[in-house]
């Protein structure tokens, strides 16, 4: 039987590369959106020498974009100070979820299944302010201010994505990442066999998207949630998606609640006597383009928005 500080050693050899992955990933955007930049500002410029040849008032056209965005910018403030607090702070809905999970594990249990808890988890962000509303006892840094944290409590991930560009055009300028957190379950098989590992999540936030798109300008928001599982025994098993949420708009003005439950199935062979490490990595993203426009994915806010790790259900097949 493995130990606990073999497990917590395997667990923490794969933190490392998949942070190092991230870092890597990070360092290659903000490169390729540096040159992006740079293209855009000659599209721009050439632009408006265009404008200028055909009689346009450039001041005029300037005035007015300007008092266009600052009435967007206006707009989204009172917008958000009214709405976002409903579900910021909203009433928690944990009780009931810890009820189903129990009934949930003790009817997998008499059934035969291993019902393990969480082992451990992590979050990865490109800006560390994001660990502000994590309790942890302290973050780690990486590469362009980027960094990890282990939450003290394991079974709950307080994350959220937000992306607000005043005065951006239509092209995705974005330097940094989306955050990400992943989630480790571990156990020994007891025999050579093919198992069935089902894990449980529950998702508790809300999204925001707020924009106003036209016949002449370029506005959207959105948010993803994707989720990956993978099984590592001596090596990486392959990682299999779970699309959970993906929506954009063109025209929104909206505060939706997201609580749902999860269940991530995963089917791999595996040797006995040696540890196995379940995880289940995600990606919380928000994404806007345009003058006043706004897009908000927030599993962190007060204490009723946060990601459950509920269990994992192991059964041999």
């Amino acid at each position: 039987m493995a130990s606990y500080e073999n497990l917590n050693k395997r667990v923490s050899e794969l933190h490392e590369v998949r942070f190092k992955e991230f870092e890597q990933e990070l360092l290659c955007r903000k490169a390729s959106a540096e040159r992006d930049v740079t293209v855009q500002k000659g599209r721009e410029k050439r632009r408006r020498e265009f404008m200028a040849s055909i009689g346009t008032d450039l001041k005029k056209l300037d005035a007015g974009i300007e008092e266009e965005e600052n009435m967007q910018e206006a707009e989204l403030k009172a917008f958000l100070e009214e709405f976002r607090p409903k579900s910021a702070y909203r009433r928690q809905l944990g009780a009931a979820a810890s009820r189903d999970a129990a009934l949930r594990s003790e009817i997998l249990a008499e059934s035969g299944h291993m019902v393990l808890p969480v082992f451990a988890s992590s979050i990865f962000a490109a800006d560390t302010s994001l660990f502000a509303s994590v309790d942890a006892l302290d973050w780690t840094s990486g590469a362009l201010g980027s960094g990890w944290v282990l939450p003290d409590d394991p079974s709950k991930i307080r994350i959220m994505d937000a992306r607000h560009y005043p005065n951006a055009l239509c092209w995705d300028n974005r330097q940094d990442l989306p955050p990400e957190f992943a989630i480790h379950f571990t156990f020994v098989p007891a025999a050579t066999s093919t198992y069935e590992m089902t894990a449980v999540l529950g998702f508790h936030g809300f999204y925001i998207l707020r924009c106003d798109d036209s016949w002449w300008n370029c506005r959207d928001s959105g948010v993803r949630l994707k989720v990956q599982m993978n099984v590592n025994q001596y090596t990486d098993t392959g990682w299999r998606d779970f699309p959970l949420l993906d929506v954009e708009k063109d025209n929104a003005e909206e505060v939706i609640s997201y609580d749902r439950t999860h269940f991530l199935d995963y089917t791999a062979g595996l040797r006995m006597g040696d540890p196995v490490v379940v995880t289940v990595r995600g990606v919380v993203e928000a994404y806007a383009h345009g003058a006043g426009a706004y897009a908000e994915l927030n599993f962190s806010a007060g204490t009723a928005n946060y990601i459950q790790s509920v269990f994992l259900s192991v059964q041999e097949v």
